[in-house]
């Protein structure tokens, strides 16, 4: 099942982008850990800082990865 999870950075979150963190392999790693796998990320200005496109096992590991990675960009 084909997925695009959109997610923001809390102000709190733009510290560690900026010393480095990496979320992207943090993010790969969660859809990993599940069967699933990231096709494409995006690190966006407007409405959303993060767009991923990825594929997963099916509909309940999507939902639970749409909150991770939510809590990821955090």
């Amino acid at each position: 099942m084909k997925v695009t999870i959109l997610g923001n950075y809390p102000p709190h979150a733009y510290k560690g982008l900026i010393q480095g963190s990496d979320r992207e392999a943090a993010i790969k790693a969660l859809f990993e850990s599940v069967g699933g796998k990231v096709s494409g990320m995006m690190f966006t200005r407007g409405a959303y800082d993060i767009v991923v496109n990825a594929e997963v096992p099916d509909q309940a590991d999507g939902m639970d990865l749409a909150l991770a990675v939510r809590a990821a960009a955090g």
